[in-house]
């Protein structure tokens, strides 16, 4: 139950960031240091919070449903995630807001992730 309190907590703690880095991620934002330094502040706290916590769901909580839910129980629930994701962002919601985020990854040159790849 500590899992998902700090989980929540850092649920919630996302979204105000995303709330500050949404109005400063708008290209006409670019031109100004100050700006692109408080968006690189933001983006750099949200991935300093988001790694961990991606990686504890994955190996932690999302394994943990399985057991706990019979296949039947675990389909349901994902039926409710989708009606629910559908209630926040449409239908097609979903894809709509990857494609956004991918325009912004392109924008913001974080796009293609070949660059990335560490080189040793």
């Amino acid at each position: 139950m500590d899992l998902v309190k700090v989980l929540r907590e850092q649920h919630q703690t996302g979204r105000g960031l995303t709330d500050r880095i949404r109005p400063l991620a708008d290209p006409s934002m670019f031109k100004s240091p100050e700006k692109r330094s408080q968006l690189g502040g933001y983006l750099d706290l949200f991935m300093r919070m988001y790694r961990p916590h991606k990686a504890r769901e994955d190996t932690v909580l999302f394994p943990a449903f399985h057991t706990l839910l019979s296949p039947e129980e675990f389909d349901a629930m994902g039926e409710t995630f989708e009606d629910q994701e559908e209630k926040l962002f449409g239908k097609g919601g979903f894809e709509k807001i990857v494609g956004e985020v991918g325009s912004l990854e392109q924008t913001l040159g974080l796009y293609e992730l070949s660059q990335f790849t560490a080189g040793v």
